[in-house]
């Protein structure tokens, strides 16, 4: 569906694209990393000691600490996460004339967003369900939990969703990422913010 405003929906569609550029070069830079340490075939990363200045101090860390951050896709995975479905609720906040906060979760306020367009949930990659699938997910993270409680488990339950239940890990990976990141874009376009370029 095009846009009934392109002008508006172009910011929304340079900042995905922006997040995108930092999640695929931030997996580059990592894999690099990881190459480049493997390959100097180093006998103890233990005793191997990096340091970078900060603006606030120097950073220290041993070799092997360094790393296993940079093994830790799942906090850049869901750091992206976090940071797309940020984007779409503002978005979606701004085409409604409404304050983020006063929306009751993304089955709210995407359902206000479709309506602007005519569109429903049907219109979106996986519905209601997989909407309501990321909102948890990214909730688990950003509030620290990284498990599903109770009351992530009943908002699945409300829309249909079996799994996953109160006292699952959450764990995200480069496709996980993916599938959600699409659930998210298929609801902007659905709501009327037109196809990225």
């Amino acid at each position: 569906m095009a846009s009934s405003n392109g002008a508006a929906a172009a910011p929304v569609w340079e900042e995905w694209g922006r997040i995108t550029r930092f999640l695929e070069s931030a997996r580059l830079a990592f894999a690099r990393e990881r190459n480049l340490w493997a390959s100097l075939q180093i006998e103890s990363a233990e005793d191997v000691k990096l340091s970078a200045p900060t603006g606030q101090g120097a950073y220290r860390v041993s070799l092997h600490k360094h790393l296993s951050a940079i093994q830790d896709e799942d906090t850049l995975y869901a750091s992206v996460l976090v940071h797309n479905y940020a984007l779409v609720e503002t978005a979606a906040a701004d085409r409604l004339c409404a304050d983020a906060r006063d929306f009751g979760g993304i089955e709210d306020w995407g359902a206000r967003l479709l309506t602007t367009t005519g569109e429903t949930w049907d219109s979106v990659k996986e519905g209601v369900g997989g909407a309501v699938e990321v909102a948890v997910v990214r909730n688990a993270y950003a509030h620290g939990t990284r498990r599903i409680d109770q009351s992530a488990e009943n908002r699945l339950r409300a829309v249909g969703k079996a799994q996953p239940s109160a006292g699952d890990p959450v764990t995200m990976d480069y496709a996980a990422l993916k599938i959600f990141r699409a659930r998210l874009r298929s609801l902007l376009h659905a709501g009327g913010f037109g196809r990225a370029n």
